[in-house]
Order: C-alpha cells, then sequence, then structure tokens
C-alpha cells in the first residue's frame, strides 16, 4: 500500500467513526492532494512553517461552548504533517449542532477527553504561524480553554484565510465551500475539522499567489495569540442571561453604549460570545442597519426582550 492510499484509508475511517484520531506526516505531499505550487507560496511566506487548523464544536461560541474535534496541517519545506482528533466534551452536543458537523455523542463517547488532546495539539502548532478560515472564532475556543486551564499562552502569529481572500479572490462570497468550488478545490466533508483544514490551507495558498510582495500579507494578519496573555475571558454578571439567547439565536433589545444609536434600545440576532485582544465581544447581526458587529461587553448597559414583534424569533439569518 503506498502513502497515498495508506492516509486516505486513514481519513476514511476517520470520517466513519472507526478510529478517533489521525497522526501523520509524510514527504510525499501528493498523499494529500497538495500541489507543488501551493507549497511553493507556502513556503515563500512562511519559511519558518505554517499550520493551518479548524475546529468543531458544541455550538458557536468559545466562551459558552466547547470543542469536540480539531485538525490542523503543517507545511513545513517539504515535510507535510496532520493532527486530527476528536474530543469528547464534558456536556451533551445538541442536535442542531449535530445537523452542522455530523458528529454524534455516539461518534465522540470513547475519544480523549480535552485535558489530553489540546496539549497535544499545541505542541504540534507551536513555533509556527497560524491560520484558520473565519479564524477568530476558531482562535477563540483554543485560547478560552488555554485560559482557564492555565497553559502558556505563546507567540503565534494568526492569518485569516477568509480576511485574505476577500481582499484577492473575486468569488460570490466568501465561505470556505463558495471559495472551493469557485477555485475548484475538492471539499468533500465540509464541517469536519480535517477535511476543512486541508480545504482552507489550498485556499490560502491560491490567494497568497496573488499577492504582489510579502509586505501585503498584512492583508490577512489577524492578531497573536500572545496577545490574549492575561486577558479576562468571563462574561459579565450583569449580561449572563444573554446566553439563552445567543444559544436560541434569538432576537432580543440591547442598549448599546456607543456607535449610531448610543443609549438606545436596537434589536440583534446574537450569535457568539467572543474573545478578542481588544476585549471580549457579542458577535451579531443588528437588525436596524443589517450589518454584523461586534458589540463590546463592557459597553452593553442593558438587554430587553424585543420589542419589535415583526422579527421572526424562530428565522435564522
Amino acid at each position: 500500500m503506498t502513502q497515498r492510499q495508506r492516509f486516505k484509508e486513514f481519513r476514511r475511517n476517520y470520517n466513519n467513526y472507526k478510529v478517533t484520531k489521525i497522526n501523520y506526516s509524510s514527504t510525499d505531499i501528493s498523499s494529500f492532494d497538495l500541489s507543488q505550487q501551493d507549497i511553493k507560496q507556502l513556503n515563500k511566506f512562511f519559511p519558518k512553517g505554517i499550520v493551518c487548523f479548524d475546529v468543531e464544536t458544541t455550538g458557536l461560541s468559545p466562551l459558552m461552548h466547547e470543542i469536540i474535534e480539531i485538525a490542523g496541517i503543517k507545511v513545513h519545506g517539504h515535510k507535510v504533517e496532520f493532527f486530527s482528533e476528536l474530543i469528547k466534551p464534558n456536556i451533551t452536543i445538541p442536535d442542531k449542532t449535530i445537523k452542522i458537523h455530523g458528529i454524534t455523542n455516539e461518534a465522540v463517547k470513547d475519544a480523549d477527553s480535552a485535558k489530553i488532546v489540546i496539549p497535544q495539539f499545541l505542541d504540534f502548532i507551536r513555533g509556527h504561524s497560524l491560520v484558520a478560515h473565519n479564524a477568530k472564532f476558531d482562535v477563540g475556543f483554543l485560547v478560552n480553554y488555554m485560559h482557564h486551564k492555565k497553559l502558556e499562552i505563546f507567540f503565534s502569529e494568526i492569518y485569516c484565510s477568509c480576511k485574505l481572500a476577500r481582499q484577492v479572490i473575486k468569488s460570490e462570497n466568501h465561505k470556505l465551500s463558495t471559495l472551493c468550488e469557485f477555485l475548484e478545490i475538492s471539499l468533500e466533508n465540509h464541517h469536519r475539522a480535517l477535511d476543512d483544514s486541508v480545504a482552507t490551507i489550498k485556499v490560502f495558498a491560491r490567494s497568497l499567489a496573488e499577492l504582489t510582495g510579502e509586505r501585503h500579507l498584512k492583508k490577512g494578519y489577524l492578531f497573536n495569540l500572545k496577545d490574549f496573555a492575561n486577558k479576562e475571558m468571563l462574561l459579565p454578571k450583569k449580561i449572563e442571561g444573554l446566553k439563552e439567547y445567543v444559544d436560541e439565536q434569538k432576537v432580543v433589545d440591547i442598549k448599546y453604549r456607543g456607535g449610531s444609536m448610543k443609549g438606545q434600545y436596537r434589536p440583534i440576532r446574537p450569535l457568539s460570545f467572543l474573545p478578542l485582544p481588544e476585549g471580549n465581544v457579542l458577535y451579531a447581526h443588528c437588525l436596524t442597519s443589517d450589518l454584523y458587529k461586534s458589540f463590546k461587553l463592557t459597553k452593553i448597559a442593558d438587554f430587553r426582550e424585543t420589542a419589535n414583534k415583526e422579527y421572526d424569533q424562530g428565522e435564522q439569518s
């Protein structure tokens, strides 16, 4: 059996939940369907190596939910390594989340806990730049766990493949699935961490190919993992009641000390509590402006059940 065949068997067994982990490396890049051109671009901009990673979770909020799968692909020179593991969470995976990624409670019952898996993953990524698609969410889950378990938050530059693609790729939108279709990149098991990691590094490599120089790499830069050191990762008590609205993505009115509607109630559909280096935020769809915005938690003065009954509480935007 060739390396390529062996790796494909690993992936098949993993996707069928016959195994809970993949740790694999090779200098045969054909095993991973990466092109020489992709490798060339990644090494050009990241000569010290880069890791593209993805997480699947019990929900959308790093400050509320848990990681149930984490995967990464590391490229350093012509060596390619994979890390992919399911994680047994401390809570039940909700049915609405299972419908997205297909990872059931049965699938993770024999998996290792985050206490075992996350430190192994941190060893895998240490010393390398990181990239993810909509990286604020993936990084948020990782740093929240590191913070609460008092793990070292080390130096690592974070890049977002979605942010960079918006600058250089003219597709209908910049969802991972749309970009893969536009760039003719295979994405067989969308919303599984390993497949999304592989697809993301290909999208990122194609985006890098569109840059005219290394100084333009900042178009995809977000922040450094180290920026989260000594940051508070708790929800203020006064807004803990928002958890229910976030969990169900139900419309709620918030009074915000800032912006064009300062001090007034505005209807939002809350999506996620996110940790960011500049402070924790509520990421939400503002229904007044029809824009997706980040509201600093420290500036949310009050919230109430929406006064505008025209919004369908069951409708997801």
